[in-house]
């Protein structure tokens, strides 16, 4: 009886032993050596998904917008405030329309020009403007502001046509913006860019190309919407 046990006892360690060899074995088959990780990973596909926190998809959105012309002539400072109607087809694509008043005043040169020598600048100054834009957005992401904090944002471009009305009379305009919008909770938008507009203004000397650079903010509202 006790050699009975004995070679039991002797048996079942045998067999203990040949476990953990076997499971040694089969980690060591998957441990991956510190010098062979590039290899395996570019033969391999990696994906990052980033789901949006809130879909775009067929919301509108309301903004109001301030912005100031970067390019104006130097004897004038233009500025310009306006609102926006987004109507967003889906998470990438949207349409709208945009109205935009403008402020024109003398810059110090201007009114040192004036004071002088009682002369104003010779520009064909912007009243207010219309237009309607196809926006598309290039890039998704977050950012983190603290532990418990991220905002959303979408870096954009978009192409627009319209019309501006001068002080000589109206003309068409185009325009091109580039800008990131930022989506704080699920109904509210901050946006910031540069939007281009070009058109055609009468001078003294004849008809000029114009070239305003208008850096902007705009705040908004989010609304409606389908979840898909």
């Amino acid at each position: 009886m006790k050699k009975l046990f004995i070679g039991l006892s002797l048996s079942f360690v045998s067999l203990l032993s040949y476990a953990e060899s076997d499971l040694s074995k089969k980690l060591d088959s998957v441990n991956i050596p510190s010098d062979k990780v590039t290899p395996l990973l570019s033969t391999t596909d990696l994906y990052a998904v980033n789901a949006r926190y809130s879909s775009l998809y067929r919301r509108h959105e309301i903004t109001v917008l301030g912005g100031n012309n970067f390019t104006a002539d130097s004897h004038m400072e233009n500025r310009q405030v306006g609102g926006t109607y987004r109507f967003h087809i889906n998470d990438d694509w949207s349409i709208g329309y945009k109205y935009s008043e403008y402020e024109n005043k003398l810059s110090g040169a201007g009114k040192k020009l004036f004071n002088d020598q009682q002369l104003l600048p010779d520009t064909d100054y912007a009243t207010k403007s219309t237009e309607g834009f196809v926006n598309y957005n290039t890039i998704y992401g977050k950012l983190r502001l603290t532990k418990k904090q991220i905002v959303y944002f979408d870096q954009y471009i978009a192409l627009g046509y319209g019309e501006i009305a001068l002080a000589n009379g109206a003309t068409q305009m185009y325009t091109a913006d580039l800008g990131f919008s930022f989506w704080l909770g699920k109904n509210f938008s901050t946006r910031i860019g540069l939007k281009n507009e070009l058109y055609r203004q009468s001078k003294r000397n004849g008809p000029e190309n114009v070239h305003n650079a208008m850096g902007y903010l705009e705040f908004g509202y989010l609304f409606g919407g389908k979840t898909i």
